[in-house]
C-alpha cells in the first residue's frame, strides 16, 4: 500500500498535532508527483538527505519559476487553519553557493528540431537576382556542455522561395541562401540558430532551438533572500505566502526550517483540501527541501541585543540580535539612539553602525514575527562612546 500525503496524522509529546506531507520517502511511493514550474524544476535526489531516503531539489530561476509537488490523494488541513500558531514547514537546506547565477553543467540538456521559417517574399530584382529557393535546416541541438546557463537546442529553417522576374535593377542584396543549422550556445544567450534567405538580405522567420539542461551554482554570494510558497485547493483556488530563508549563520549549508503561517494564507477555509504545493526562490539558485509538514508552534519570541560595548567615537559599532521563536520567521529591527524616541534605524538580524559623539546610547532591538501572529520581544543594550 502507498504511502500516501497526508496519511499520517500524529500525536506529539505536548499534544501539538502534526499532519507529515513528505518525509523522505520516494516520491512515487508518498503519491507525490513533480514537475517543473516556468523554467524551474523539482527533482528527487539523493545528495542531500534530512530523513528518509531522499529529498526533493528545487531549480528556481524567480518567484514564478520552481518546482511543482501535486498530491494525488488531496489532503484536508482542517482545524489547523483556523490556529494562529499552525504553521506550513519545509526543513530545508541551501547548497555551498546557492543563489549564484549558474555556471556549470547541471543535468542534461535535449536538443529539439528548428521550427522551420515561413516562406520568404518573392525577389523583386531581375530573373538574374531573383532569390533561390533555400533548403530546409534543423537538427538537434547538443548536450549541456557549454559554459553558460544552458547550451541552445539549434535548428535552422526553411529559405526563401524563387523570385519571380519584375524587370528593373535588383534592390536586394545577393540571392536569398538556404537555412543553417544555428551555433550552440555559448552562455551569451537563451536561444541560438537561424537563417538567411527569403526577401533577398532578409533573415528568415524562424526561431532556433530551446536550450539544454539547468547549470548548478558555482559561485559564492547568496541571492536567494525569500521563498515563495502557493497552494492549490481542489477548488481550483490558489493561495500564496512568502517566508525569508535565514540559515543559521554558523552552517550555512545544515538543514534548517521555513514556517509559512497558515493564517498567511488569506482567505484559506478550513473546508479546503490541498491538491497541490509550488514553492520558488526569488532568484537564480537551488535548494533541497527534506520535509514537508503542518505542526503547530506557538513558542513566544525571546532573544538579547547582545553584550553592552566601549567604542571610541567614529568606530564601527557591530550589532548581533539573538532572538528565537520555534519555526516563526522574525524580523529584527534597531534604534541606535533612544534619547530621540524609538525609530527603525536598521533591519536585519547583524547591523553596523558608527557614534560621532561621545556619550552613553541606548540600542533597541524590537523583534517581530513577519507574518504578525506573536507578541512582539523588546530588548536593549549600552554603547559607551569615549573621545
Amino acid at each position: 500500500m502507498l504511502a500516501i500525503a497526508g496519511a499520517l496524522v500524529c500525536l506529539t509529546a505536548s499534544a501539538q498535532q502534526e499532519l507529515m506531507i513528505f518525509k523522505g520517502d520516494k516520491p512515487a511511493d508518498a503519491g507525490l508527483v513533480l514537475s517543473g514550474w516556468g523554467s524551474g524544476d523539482i527533482r528527487e535526489s539523493g545528495e542531500a538527505v534530512y530523513i528518509g531516503s531522499t529529498s526533493l531539489q528545487v531549480v528556481t530561476q524567480s518567484f514564478y519559476q520552481g518546482g511543482r509537488i501535486a498530491l494525488q490523494q488531496p489532503i484536508s488541513l482542517g482545524a489547523f487553519v483556523s490556529d494562529p500558531a499552525a504553521y506550513l514547514v519545509f526543513q530545508v537546506r541551501l547548497p555551498r553557493g546557492t543563489g549564484s547565477l549558474y555556471t556549470g553543467g547541471y543535468g542534461r540538456g535535449y536538443g529539439m528540431p528548428g521550427v522551420p521559417g515561413m516562406p520568404g517574399m518573392p525577389g523583386m530584382g531581375t530573373p538574374e537576382m531573383g532569390g533561390l529557393a533555400g533548403a530546409r535546416g534543423g537538427r538537434l541541438g547538443g548536450a549541456a556542455t557549454g559554459a553558460g546557463r544552458a547550451t541552445g537546442r539549434t535548428g535552422g529553417m526553411l529559405g526563401g522561395m524563387t523570385g519571380p522576374p519584375m524587370g528593373g535593377a535588383g534592390i536586394g542584396a545577393p540571392p536569398g541562401a538556404g537555412g543553417v543549422p544555428g551555433a550552440p550556445a555559448t552562455g551569451t544567450g537563451r536561444r541560438t540558430g537561424g537563417v538567411t534567405g527569403g526577401y533577398p538580405g532578409m533573415p528568415g522567420y524562424g526561431y532556433g532551438g530551446y536550450r539544454g539542461g539547468y547549470t548548478a551554482p558555482t559561485m559564492t554570494t547568496r541571492v536567494m533572500k525569500q521563498m515563495r510558497v502557493v497552494v492549490v485547493t481542489t477548488d481550483g483556488k490558489q493561495y500564496e505566502a512568502v517566508a525569508p530563508f535565514e540559515p543559521p549563520i554558523t552552517d550555512q549549508e545544515g538543514w534548517f526550517p521555513i514556517g509559512v503561517a497558515l493564517g498567511a494564507f488569506k482567505g484559506l477555509s478550513p473546508d479546503a483540501k490541498i491538491k497541490e504545493i509550488r514553492v520558488f526562490g526569488d532568484a537564480y539558485g537551488v535548494f533541497y527541501v527534506g520535509e514537508i509538514r503542518v505542526a503547530t508552534d506557538p513558542t513566544p519570541i525571546t532573544g538579547d541585543a547582545g553584550e553592552e560595548q566601549i567604542v571610541a567615537a567614529n568606530d564601527l559599532v557591530r550589532l548581533e540580535a539573538r532572538a528565537s521563536a520555534g519555526i516563526t520567521p522574525l524580523k529584527y529591527s534597531w534604534d541606535f539612539d533612544a534619547s530621540d524616541g524609538i525609530q527603525e534605524d536598521a533591519v536585519g538580524r547583524v547591523v553596523t553602525t558608527r557614534y560621532r559623539k561621545p556619550g552613553e546610547y541606548i540600542v533597541t532591538l524590537t523583534v517581530t514575527d513577519i507574518y504578525g501572529l506573536k507578541k512582539p520581544f523588546v530588548a536593549t543594550t549600552k554603547i559607551t562612546v569615549n573621545e
